[in-house]
């Protein structure tokens, strides 16, 4: 500022020395004094600025880390972004066909525990519909609150939902649903997460980390995915921890529900009956159609009185171009009922794991699931979690569960899978006198389970297992600038085997195949 001074200053005394040549000496100087004033004033505010900006820097720099403002980024190229917070879209349109060789009455999930025996006219009825029902929308929104805190919000709607004006008659008006809906709160210095919210169980295996949005679920066009892999989505809370750039650790609660099996189908909150037995008036096991605070009084509550807990540890260690994950995890149940004016609780344990490995880098893909436990509402079958004594002992049923699949990423657009996977019970039973109770039982009567036609009574077939072998592809039919369209067929012969009873141990298959063809406009 000096220098420009001197120069202003040596600029206006050479334009007054020439301007005594003139007449108007003396007043061209009163005129160039005064300009020189004003530019002076000039450079002094322009110092002020300056020395106010670096002022402000420095009280920046001395801020704690925590309370900087984030970096302010152009946006990113194919998101939104308003008032610094990110909006990721994510979803697709979806047409599914569906075909069974038995009726199943069911839409894009095949119910496996429901394919029916010879006894029904469904056996020998097949079915096939359209569904546009697993069309799908998201949106995860983000923003930075510090340079190492993180926020992100994701919810997930399909159309699965099926209230009482859902029909296939006329509109096919099917009710969206809330699928996950949750708030995720990341320090990236301490490599610390929370979740909470409605997501999938910490139980569902990931394909990487502790992935607490998508699961690595079989690759498959049945909404009911593949007997062995389990899965639920339900509200919780939920924290894990980085350990080292491959290892993490974490710990759920989240909401209980106990299916118990009542008569022959497992349905939530409905208290177990042997097929000729009747329970004690004085046992309690559900709210029977609550309706209170929103619950739909079509639908029955269990009773539970502490969250289901899980434990999981996830490792993805890096062998040379190989990618792996490994995770293993343990979780605790208890089930609970109110028998002759005294509550009785039976507490549980499973535990499961999961491995996602390359075989050969980018091509060729394994997928392994395994679980043991008391996880009936976990299962695609779906079993039920227990059964109930006539006194009202709580029976718990164990399940084992297996899946392994394979997928082939035959071109960079084309994928071929084929997946083999199996859910099994043991029998949980207690006879009063010769009255049979529980499930499993062996004095229950099956002699009309092959009979179409025949009376209910006379097929009680409790399912022991499920098991299935599938095998489909999906090809990438377009992807540029419009998205991505892509369109998938799958086959699966499905085998559905009971205890034995009296009469034998019936068995039934259904073969399914299904086409679908999805829009992802955000892809």
């Amino acid at each position: 500022m000096r220098l420009l001074k001197c120069v202003l200053v040596g600029g206006a005394l050479v334009a007054a020395s020439q301007a005594f040549a003139d007449d108007d000496a003396a007043s061209e100087i009163r005129v160039l004094k005064a300009k020189l004033k004003q530019l002076e004033q000039r450079v002094d505010d322009q110092g002020r600025k300056e020395r106010a900006i670096e002022a402000q820097a420095k009280a920046i720099s001395q801020t704690p880390t925590a309370y900087k403002a984030a970096p302010v980024d152009a946006c990113p190229a194919g998101k939104v972004c308003y008032k610094g917070v990110t909006l990721t879209f994510g979803g697709w349109i979806d047409l599914t066909n569906i075909y069974r060789t038995r009726n199943l009455a069911s839409d894009t999930g095949s119910i496996y525990n429901f394919i029916p025996f010879g006894q029904s006219k469904n056996f020998n009825t097949p079915e096939s519909r359209f569904s546009a029902r697993q069309s799908r929308f998201s949106v995860l929104a983000e923003g930075n609150v510090g340079a190492d805190t993180h926020l992100a919000g994701y919810g997930e709607i399909d159309f699965e939902g099926a209230a009482q004006t859902a029909n296939s008659v006329a509109t096919n008006s099917f009710n969206p649903r809330m699928r996950q809906m949750s708030l995720e709160i990341d320090r990236t210095d301490l490599g610390f997460h929370v979740l909470a919210g409605q997501t999938w169980s910490l139980n569902a295996p990931s394909k990487a980390g502790i992935d607490p949005h998508g699961v690595d679920a079989p690759g498959v066009i049945d909404f009911e995915s593949v007997p062995g892999f389990l899965a639920a989505r339900q509200p919780g809370i939920r924290v894990w921890q980085n350990i080292g750039p491959e290892f993490q650790i974490a710990a759920s609660a989240e909401n209980p529900q106990t299916s118990f099996f009542g008569g022959n189908t497992p349905t939530v909150g409905t208290p177990a009956i042997g097929p000729q037995g009747v329970l004690n008036p004085n046992l309690l096991v559900n709210l029977t159609g609550p309706g209170g605070s929103f619950f739909n009084n079509a639908n029955n509550v269990s009773l539970n009185q502490v969250p289901d807990f899980t434990v999981k540890a996830a490792w993805d260690p890096r062998l040379g171009p190989y990618r792996l994950h490994i995770e293993a995890w343990g979780l605790y149940r208890q089930f609970f009922d109110r028998f002759n004016f005294a509550n009785h609780t039976y507490d549980t344990g499973s535990f499961g794991g999961h491995i996602n490995a390359e075989l050969i880098p980018k091509t060729l893909e394994l997928q392994v699931y395994g679980a043991h436990g008391a996880l009936g509402r976990f299962t695609a079958t779906p079993f039920p979690d227990a059964t109930l004594a006539q006194d009202g002992t709580i029976l718990p049923l164990t399940i084992t569960s297996a899946a392994v699949g394979l997928i082939w990423h035959t071109l960079p657009t084309l994928d071929i899978y084929a997946y083999a996977g199996l859910e099994k019970t043991k029998a949980a039973f207690a006879d009063v006198g010769t009255v049979p109770f529980g499930y499993g039982n062996p004095l229950y009567n099956n002699t009309g389970c092959n009979v179409e036609n025949s009376p209910a009574a006379t097929c009680n077939g409790n399912t022991r297992e499920i098991r299935q072998i599938t095998a489909g592809f999906y090809d990438t039919l377009y992807q540029g600038a419009y998205g991505t369209v892509k369109a998938g067929v799958q086959y699966s012969y499905n085998q559905r085997l009971a205890f034995a009873g009296v009469g034998g141990a019936p068995k039934t298959d259904d073969n399914i195949v299904m086409s679908q063809l999805r829009y992802y406009p955000f892809q």
